[in-house]
């Protein structure tokens, strides 16, 4: 008879089914009872250790930036200089304390030369701020949110976020 298999990590000893279905050894069983037994407090925890999402089909956590975030939060602004020696200012909004916005501007927007990048930059803060409130606050990532964010960045026709909002476009889901 052929030994069963951790279906997790594969070894063969001490191998016991879950829950009837699944074949786990003794290393990863907690791991796995910990997952089904409470599956809120793993994906909060996973983040203090992993640097990858989990549970991607599944967000049962409440997600505040739909419901309970203010129209005003707290910020911090952080004053930078590019290579070309811009002044450029970095505002990052916070909701209890973890950055959830990132906004960029500079004294030259009006400037015709920056046009183009300021295009440009507005695409880069949208998405990182999407990104942001996805790992701190649990707001699920789509193709359409991608696409709002890259579309409403776009200045001109065929400018970067115009054009990549195209070709994304066309991966759009039904």
């Amino acid at each position: 008879m052929k030994p069963r298999k951790c279906r997790f990590c594969g070894s063969t000893e001490k191998v016991t089914r879950i829950k009837n279905r699944f074949p786990a050894c003794v290393t990863c069983k907690p791991a796995i009872y910990a997952i089904i037994n409470t599956p809120d407090t793993v994906e909060k925890a996973w983040p203090l250790f992993q640097d990858r999402a989990i549970l991607p089909q599944v967000r049962r956590i409440k997600i505040p930036w739909q419901n309970d975030i203010p129209d005003v939060l707290p910020a911090k602004r952080y004053k930078a200089e590019d290579r070309e020696s811009n002044q450029w200012y970095l505002i990052v909004s916070e909701h209890e304390e973890k950055p959830v916005e990132l906004f960029m501007s500079t004294a030259g927007e009006n400037d015709h030369g920056l046009q183009g990048h300021i295009a440009n930059l507005t695409a880069l803060t949208r998405l990182i701020s999407l990104m942001l409130r996805h790992v701190f606050l649990g707001e699920r990532i789509t193709i359409e949110k991608i696409l709002n964010q890259l579309q409403r960045s776009s200045r001109k026709k065929d400018d970067l976020p115009d054009m990549v909002f195209g070709v994304l476009g066309k991966y759009k889901l039904p």
